[in-house]
């Protein structure tokens, strides 16, 4: 009898997780029709996961700052394995907080270019979307910076008037891809004195970012190794070295939700960007 009913105990215990764990997921990818008293961002806001990333990796993110009323989570923008867009909501009312999944979310980074280039495309024409701001993690941030060394001076598409980077491997070999041994490279007063091949070719056209693109780097220090545990600051902190710094601004986050899986669940840095996409 006693096994009897620790089974029964068990099975009910883990019948409530599933069910709240598909609460929480069903939670997470919910369109919110109804507008917030006040919504603080003006402009959209894109929300790009890293790699292997899903709609829990931005999304806990975006119910916080609705709960603040700093914006609304109006759309959100799936692209199928094959690059197919589907837009589930309305991506321009004021305040709108966009949430961008990805298929296959594995993919490669010229790939995910691609598809973020169709997006923003969609945006203009769809929607007539001119200005758009952008938070981006890992991979994610990678993307869209590469995006913008290519189609960052397009007139037919919006500006991205703002980007904000978590935990950007931008001097990785293989940004994204968890590997074995973070990668470090020493940065002397140009840049990465070991730069990779992304890098290179970042810095090579990087004339097509707009110039009136603004940036924040958010970097991760949990206090071991010079890093947030995946990416190393050295590799985050090269993006300085790309950019010119009257567009540039850049944080080090300390403590224990300084880990690179934990950047976009730490409250400080919800009030870091908060506080940046209110500036003008």
């Amino acid at each position: 009898m006693k096994i009897k009913r620790k089974t029964i105990l068990l099975f009910s215990g883990g019948l409530a997780f599933l069910l709240c764990i598909l609460s929480l997921h069903t939670l997470l990818i919910r369109v919110h029709k109804k507008k917030a008293k006040k919504n603080f961002f003006k402009k959209p806001v894109l929300f790009i996961h890293g790699y292997a990333g899903n709609r829990f990796s931005f999304g806990l993110m975006i119910r916080r700052f609705e709960k603040k009323n700093w914006g609304l989570k109006a759309a959100v923008i799936k692209v199928s394995a094959d690059g197919k867009i589907k837009v589930q909501g309305n991506p321009a009312i004021k305040g709108a907080l966009v949430q961008v999944l990805f298929e296959d979310n594995r993919a490669a980074l010229d790939e995910q270019v691609t598809w973020l280039k169709d997006i923003l495309k969609k945006l203009a024409e769809d929607y007539a979307l001119k200005d758009v701001v952008v938070v981006a993690h890992s991979m994610g941030a990678v993307s869209v910076l590469n995006y913008l060394t290519r189609y960052g001076d397009k007139k037919a598409l919006p500006l991205v008037s703002k980007l904000v980077t978590l935990g950007a491997p931008y001097n990785d070999v293989e940004p994204g891809k968890t590997a074995k041994k973070i990668e470090r490279s020493p940065l002397s007063a140009q840049g990465p004195l070991y730069p990779s091949a992304g890098y290179q070719r970042l810095k090579r056209w990087r004339m097509k970012i707009s110039p009136q693109t603004k940036f924040l780097n958010i970097i991760g220090d949990t206090g071991v190794g010079q890093s947030d545990g995946a990416v190393s600051i050295s590799s985050a902190r090269s993006l300085r070295y790309l950019l010119d710094k009257r567009v540039y601004n850049e944080i080090i986050v300390t403590g224990k939700k300084a880990t690179h899986r934990r950047l976009h669940e730490n409250h400080v840095v919800d009030l870091k960007i908060k506080k940046f996409l209110s500036q003008k």
